[in-house]
């Protein structure tokens, strides 16, 4: 089977994981106080709350692909950058930990009701997004995967021994 073949197999798969990311976040972070989730490792990396607001980032721009690929037949879109949209457009680098994921999973739980109601065929739906071709599944398929590898990360980064 192909990465991108829509069967209900990897549909499920992918709401799975959809489903996961939230309760693995507060997983981790359970205990944690905000100087720690705040704190990145080395000058150089993210900390987990920078982590989860380029999560936060990548799912309000990548659903508004989704969404556009749902409401209208094919179309032609530019990709957003996660990382501008929270230089321009963010107002929630100065929330704590929890407040960010609380708006995370509330965000995921409306995504999940609209994803539960597609059709087989809605999942293969397509969108332009510059220049390659998308389906909703492979668009979602492409958050969820992007998504659990900063959760390995985040998971990696508040390790308690």
């Amino acid at each position: 089977m192909g990465t991108n073949d829509v069967t209900e197999a990897s549909i499920r798969e992918c709401l799975a994981l959809a489903e996961a990311t939230p309760r693995r976040l507060a997983a981790s972070a359970a205990g944690l106080d905000h100087d720690l989730l705040s704190q990145p490792a080395a000058p150089d990396e993210w900390s987990a709350l920078e982590i989860l607001n380029h999560m936060r980032a990548c799912e309000e721009v990548w659903m508004h692909s989704l969404h556009a690929m749902l409401a209208h037949e094919n179309p032609r879109l530019h990709e957003i950058h996660p990382r501008q949209w929270i230089k321009t457009l963010s107002p929630y680098t100065s929330q704590s930990f929890a407040t960010s994921l609380q708006v995370f999973t509330l965000r995921r739980e409306a995504l999940l009701m609209t994803l539960r109601a597609l059709s087989p065929a809605d999942w293969e739906r397509e969108g332009r997004i510059d220049q390659k071709t998308h389906t909703v599944y492979s668009h979602m398929r492409r958050m969820v995967l992007h998504e659990n590898t900063h959760c390995d990360q985040i998971e990696a980064l508040l390790k308690r021994e």
